[in-house]
């Protein structure tokens, strides 16, 4: 679960919050919607911890991943968008790519002197990333981003273009 608990916030003479509350359960999907300069970013910022509201407490239970991408899009011109939504799903995005790593090792004709040694590693490699729901990862990565568009659309789409071709709301999700 993730809880605001009697928030308050201001920047300069824009008060944000006062005394603002939220939860949300495991399962749930929520949609922040507001204008410019209302706060959606600075709840993020709240979420990921990286900065605290003037008041209140944030909550986030033992066990959950916050993922999301920030608004500013530089660091991020010219990947792929599916790609980066997984990169910011916490434990199981550092084992996927630990696992591709290995699959281009796997294939390297100059390595095949280690291949027992490689194929060992990526068994273990990919149990982990199994445990860790990683094969579930990218349906929930495509299914967040997509509300309305079959799965073919969105996959065509996105493959297509990078995320700074698009500035939608969907990069500053949270995944639980």
């Amino acid at each position: 679960m993730l809880r605001l608990d009697n928030i308050a916030a201001q920047f300069g003479k824009q008060i944000l919050f006062v005394g603002a509350s939220a939860a949300i359960h495991k399962g749930e999907k929520v949609g922040l919607i507001g204008p410019n300069g209302a706060g959606k970013s600075t709840l993020f910022r709240y979420l990921m911890r990286e900065e605290l509201p003037d008041e209140g407490a944030v909550a986030v239970d033992r066990g959950v991943t916050v993922g999301y991408f920030r608004q500013d899009v530089g660091e991020m011109q010219g990947k792929p968008v599916i790609a980066e939504t997984m990169n910011g799903a916490g434990p199981v995005s550092e084992v996927a790519q630990e696992l591709k790593q290995l699959e281009h090792d796997l294939a390297d004709p100059d390595k095949a002197d280690q291949m027992e040694k490689l194929v060992e590693r990526f068994g273990e490699v990919q149990a982990r990333f199994d445990a860790l729901g990683g094969y579930a990862l990218e349906g929930r990565a495509r299914d967040s981003g997509r509300p309305g568009l079959p799965a073919r659309a969105w996959s065509t789409a996105t493959s297509a273009r990078s995320r700074a071709a698009g500035r939608c709301g969907w990069r500053s999700r949270a995944f639980s």
